[in-house]
Order: C-alpha cells, then sequence, then structure tokens
C-alpha cells in the first residue's frame, strides 16, 4: 500500500514523499534518496524498488529532495549537509509513521550518495545499512575540478560577478549557489568520510556509468564499515541509473532487468 505523505527537515524546509509499507513479515524500513534533477520516482526506477522492498518486508519512503519535485526549496540554496538533513528528517518521519523505532536502513543513488555516507557518519545509531547506487561521494571534484572559471581553489573574476548578478552559477541540472560552492571545500575528504561510517554498506554502480565513472565506486568501496569495506556489485554494461545507453524513461528490457536485479540483490542486502 502507498500513501503520499509531507514532513518537514530540520530546518523547516517542507518535503513531499511516499510510504509504501509492506504485509509481508516486517524485516526493517528504508528510505530511499534520490539523485539531483529527477523526483523521487528515479524515473520509474524508484517506485518499482520500493514496491519489491516492500514485498520483501522492508517498509519504506521515497521522497523529493530540498528543490526537487514536490517538496519545497530554492536551487540556489541546495547543499550537501541540506540534504543530509532532509535524509535524517525521512528517516525520524519514517519511525514516527510505521511506530517502530531503532536503526533505519538508507538507499541513496548517485548526487544524494554522499550526503547519505554523511548522514551515516554523523549517526551510527540511526543507520543499520546503507545501500549507494552509482554514487557520487566527492563533491569539490563535481562542483570545482571539473569546472570551468576556477583556478587554485578561486572563482575568476568573470564568473564571480556572474554569481553576484544572478546569486547562483547555471548547471544542469540545478543552479547552485554560493553555500554549496563554499561548503565543498569543508566537507570530510571522500577517504575519511568512507572510514568513518561503521554499518554494513552495498554499493552497486554500472561499468559503463558516464555520468559517475565505475573506478570512483572501485577505489572507495574499500575504505567503507571502518576498514571492512563494501560489498561492491557492478553491472557490466550498465549507464547511469542502470540503464542501457540513452534509455532515459527505462523501457529497454535490458534495463528493466538490471534494475530488478538490482531491487533483488538490495531487497537480500536489507533482510540479512
Amino acid at each position: 500500500m502507498t500513501d503520499d505523505t509531507d514532513f518537514r527537515s530540520l530546518d523547516g524546509t517542507r518535503l513531499s514523499g511516499t510510504l509504501t509499507t509492506s504485509s509481508a513479515e516486517p524485516v526493517g524500513s528504508a528510505v530511499l534518496a534520490h539523485g539531483s534533477g529527477v523526483t523521487r520516482e528515479e524515473g520509474g526506477f524508484f517506485a518499482r524498488l520500493a514496491e519489491g522492498l516492500a514485498a520483501a518486508g522492508v517498509t519504506n519512503l521515497r521522497f523529493d529532495l530540498r528543490a526537487h519535485g514536490a517538496s519545497a526549496g530554492r536551487a540556489a540554496d541546495l547543499t550537501i549537509a541540506g540534504v543530509a538533513n532532509d535524509i535524517r528528517a525521512a528517516s525520524d518521519h519514517l519511525r514516527s509513521s510505521t511506530g517502530q523505532s531503532g536503526p533505519v536502513h538508507v538507499i541513496a543513488a548517485s548526487f544524494s550518495g554522499g550526503a547519505a555516507a554523511l548522514h551515516a557518519a554523523h549517526y551510527p545509531e540511526g543507520v543499520g545499512r546503507l545501500v549507494l547506487l552509482n554514487p557520487r561521494i566527492n563533491y569539490k571534484d563535481m562542483y570545482v575540478k571539473e569546472r570551468s572559471g576556477w583556478s587554485g581553489d578561486y572563482l575568476s573574476a568573470d564568473r564571480a560577478a556572474e554569481l553576484d548578478r544572478t546569486g547562483a552559477l547555471p548547471r544542469v541540472p540545478f543552479e547552485t549557489g554560493r553555500a554549496l560552492l563554499n561548503e565543498v571545500f569543508q566537507l570530510p575528504a571522500p577517504e575519511a568520510l568512507c572510514a568513518r561510517v561503521l554499518c554494513p554498506v552495498l554499493i552497486v554502480h554500472g561499468t559503463k556509468d558516464t555520468f559517475v565513472d565505475v573506478n570512483l565506486s572501485r577505489r572507495y568501496a574499500p575504505l567503507f564499515a571502518a576498514g571492512a569495506g563494501a560489498e561492491l556489485l557492478e553491472l557490466d554494461g550498465a549507464q547511469h541509473g542502470f540503464a542501457v545507453h540513452d534509455d532515459p524513461t527505462y523501457v529497454d528490457p535490458q534495463t528493466r532487468a538490471w534494475q530488478e536485479e538490482v531491487t533483488g540483490k538490495v531487497a537480500q542486502f536489507l533482510a540479512a
């Protein structure tokens, strides 16, 4: 059974989500955090994942990040800390909605991966297991090193003037403001962040991902769980989102097969 629900993040931002309850023997609960520029549905994948988890006994809440979908907030104000707090608020809301206390599993895709790891590092007692789907973990690379207009950690004069004028730098899928641009310099290095995550971790990544290189997951996986390492499942040939190339609506049979495999693996991991 599914029900739409609204709740507030720590700073009062209104967030919208969908609660999927399970009629099977309960084995836990999970929050699903999507990637940037999409919604809680992840093109339909998260809706199918939510149903698959519920069938396996995992009640779950998928929600729109701030400044995404039906949730409130401005893209220019978005920060990684804000997303991490949204994940915490979603976990608290799931507990109150189900009446179940204790750890909540976290499943995070792409952009939300590092924020979910940050949440798990800060609240080890609150996270049961962590699942990262083609995760982005190093945000400084994404917003500074891989972008033009930066030199020696300083923004160029013309880009700074543009930021003064508009309040945000244009970027696909969302514009970025000064809060996030400053934050990425102060976030823990990926190596340090991974080492602080104590719970069991599963990473799933496609080998043909052109948005987040699979080599990043290969590099960071051994550093998780206080050095015990994350389990890494690679899907040979899969693009970002576990899809074939140029299948944004996830209708290709191979895309559906990969996503079904991911759903089964995640359900098995959370039930262990």
